[in-house]
């Protein structure tokens, strides 16, 4: 069970009357130096994150690593512990639902994460440091690959020759923010799912370099003096001694986190170490969330996430209670196009921290504008529920088939009965420190609508125009995962399953024919990167409908 705490988005918005203000997105980050291995920039988030309440005692202690639900240690390339720490939390995920373990790729990570060829993304080269929100955005919107279909060795030009060949074998589907000051959650969130990532400012003069034990004391670290680190955090032992820590700097009480470092396994002790439960900066918010990747999707050559944006959650689009705080519920909807063939919405997935507010996802045909259409009487319900945290929210819908070529996935949020839940939604909104952009999102009209802020549906696009005097805009963070039940199997890309295409991958792994890389991924039918004999079993049992 999950109990309601703090929710806010990345930085306060100021009210201005009726308007608010269009730097809502400005935040002041650290100067984290690019030849650092402490890489994750600090910057003044605001609080955000919810508890886990565990349904049985906990131990005293508890390892992950001992529990085989951790992989091999890895050593970082440039400034991106928030890949490596994001990575391994997946990978702790994939072996604790007894996926095949492999290590996941991290430079296809580092390379997504950097400036676009028009300009917008994260403005950052692959050598700097990066933010938890990239990695986020990473696992939600695109997914994850093996390590082996684009390892550490690979380049910039080789992301360029490669992006449109490259498909996802797992996506991150839901995801939880955590509130890291409550113990208890944080080992929920371990024992539950292998792993939490965590932020701390690392500072090598208080590392027990015997013990491999750290813990920072010195309080009052501006922004700007934070270093940060990224680690997956995948166990705790309530009785480590304080003697393990540096003298002079040893915490009042035993008790530490187990954490799986990416220096390698010649640092601390085989690559992990344990830092204090009373750590100064463990969890601090300037890090951004806390968070444990709850469940995965699997991702084969019949599925797709259909999004309008390819960023995941930047920014909390909290302007309606702030507009108009009387307002119980609103109706967020993206506009999609389902003419492509994948159009079984098996789940949708939005970002929101209205912990203990009630969602409604609805199929919403469109107008002959284009824009989701209001007479209620004409909305599909999909799934209904509450959202029980903070972070990303997965819905089942059960491969629901729109007639319609094109239409709308609306998220209604409505507020409980108390006055402590709201009716946010993610977006992927500008960033920027100063004068300089961090975020730059790829949004367009067309895309995103209000329904519920006025009489007719609103273009998200001219409610920052208008209330925020912002042209620049966002999208709202709406995913429908999609499938297409005839695409799987088709070797020969012809759009059908059919015997030949059972008799093309039986002649390759004869040596027969070759088959180019899109017709092996069709091919991977149990979707392990690999096509093998295994496969064209599976292929021919569906052929004969077992």
């Amino acid at each position: 069970m999950i109990r309601k705490c703090l929710a806010a988005a990345l930085s306060c918005v100021i009210m201005l009357s009726v308007s608010l203000s269009p730097g809502a997105a400005e935040i002041e980050d650290a100067a984290t130096g690019a030849n650092t291995q402490a890489a994750i920039v600090a910057a003044d988030y605001a609080e955000v994150g919810g508890t886990l309440e565990p349904e049985e005692t906990l131990p005293s202690a508890y390892s992950s690593a001992d529990e085989g639900f951790t992989t091999p240690v890895r050593s970082q390339k440039y400034n991106t512990c928030w890949v490596y720490s994001s990575t391994a939390s997946m990978e702790s995920l994939m072996l604790k639902i007894r996926y095949p373990s492999q290590h996941l790729s991290t430079m296809h990570m580092n390379y997504w994460g950097c400036t676009l060829e028009n300009g917008n993304g994260w403005q950052r080269a692959y050598t700097a440091a990066g933010y938890p929100y990239i990695a986020l955005g990473y696992l939600t919107s695109f997914g994850c690959i093996p390590d082996n279909v684009f390892d550490e060795n690979k380049t910039t030009a080789d992301y360029a020759a490669m992006k449109d060949t490259i498909y996802p074998y797992q996506a991150a589907d839901s995801v939880i923010y955590l509130n890291g000051s409550d113990r208890d959650t944080i080992k929920t969130a371990i024992q539950t799912y292998g792993g939490v990532v965590g932020n701390f400012h690392y500072d090598a003069a208080t590392l027990n370099m015997a013990t491999s034990a750290y813990y920072y004391d010195t309080p009052g670290l501006t922004t700007a003096q934070l270093n940060g680190h990224a680690i997956e955090i995948v166990g705790w032992d309530d009785n480590y001694a304080v003697n393990n820590f540096v003298e002079g700097h040893q915490p009042s009480a035993a008790g530490a986190w187990l954490c799986k470092n990416s220096w390698g396994t010649s640092w601390g002790r085989d690559g992990y170490f344990r830092i204090s439960y009373e750590d100064l900066y463990l969890f601090d918010t300037r890090f951004g969330p806390s968070y444990a990747i709850m469940s995965s999707t699997p991702m084969t050559a019949n599925s797709m996430i259909r999004q309008n944006e390819n960023f995941g959650s930047t920014y909390e689009f909290n302007y309606i209670q702030k507009l108009r705080p009387n307002m119980k519920k609103m109706t967020y909807a993206n506009v999609f196009d389902f003419s492509d063939g994948y159009d079984h919405i098996d789940k949708v997935v939005f970002e929101s921290t209205s912990e203990g507010s009630s969602y409604t996802v609805y199929y919403i045909p469109v107008d002959s504008d284009g824009a989701p259409v209001t007479d209620t009487s004409r909305w599909m319900l999909l799934a209904q529920g509450v959202i029980d945290h903070q972070g990303y929210i997965s819905a089942n819908t059960y491969g629901f088939t729109p007639s319609d070529q094109k239409g709308s996935i609306g998220i209604q949020i409505e507020k409980n009965n108390t006055n402590t839940s709201d009716i946010t939604i993610g977006s992927d909104e500008w960033l920027t420190v100063g004068s300089r952009y961090l975020f730059k999102p790829d949004s367009t009209y067309g895309q995103s609508y209000l329904i519920g802020y006025k009489t007719e549906a609103m273009d998200v696009m001219d409610f920052y125009k208008n209330s925020l005097e912002d042209e620049i805009g966002g999208t709202f963070v709406i995913k429908a995962y999609c499938s297409n039940d005839d695409k799987e199997g088709d070797v020969d890309r012809d759009g059908d399953f059919t015997i030949l295409d059972v008799t093309l991958a039986q002649r390759y792994l004869a040596n027969l024919m070759p088959l180019d890389d899109e017709q092996l991924r069709f091919a991977d039918f149990d979707n392990n990167s690999h096509f093998d004999s295994i496969d064209v079993t599976l292929m021919q049992r569906r052929l004969a409908h077992l």
